[in-house]
């Protein structure tokens, strides 16, 4: 099992790479990493976060609808999206890659601020040693 370490704002959560469902675009974030953004909150689904990185995936997979945790690539506009609580409309299906499994709490408390705080640091490092 590969896992993660994200960072935002001040606070640390960790998440599974879900290699069995997603392994091309699981292979393509890790050699990705570190991956480090400035989060925006355009509220689509209310209770999202995204930003951009400098790459596409040719290979959509692990396909559905998001649950809270879950973390997406958006190949079209090449954004990574984090599902922190109950979706209230979607993007519609992409593929889910990631989810949260450590901390959830914390990376809502600091995700639900980013709408007034455009522009948030994020950073996604793979763990080692675990």
């Amino acid at each position: 099992m590969t896992t993660m370490k994200i960072t935002i704002g001040n606070v640390k959560a960790r998440a599974e790479l879900l290699e069995k469902e997603a392994p091309v675009t699981c292979a393509r974030m890790k050699e990705a990493m570190p991956i480090e953004g400035m989060l925006t909150s355009a509220k689509v689904c209310n209770n999202e976060v995204l930003f951009s990185v400098p790459f596409f995936i040719d290979q959509e997979e692990n396909v559905r609808l998001e649950v809270p945790g879950d973390i997406g690539f958006w190949n079209g506009p090449q954004t990574i999206c984090i599902f922190y609580d109950e979706p209230k409309g979607t993007l519609g299906p992409m593929g889910i890659w990631a989810r949260i499994t450590d901390n959830l709490e914390g990376f809502q408390r600091e995700a639900n601020k980013v709408f007034a705080n455009q522009g948030t640091r994020i950073k996604f490092e793979l763990e080692t040693g675990r």
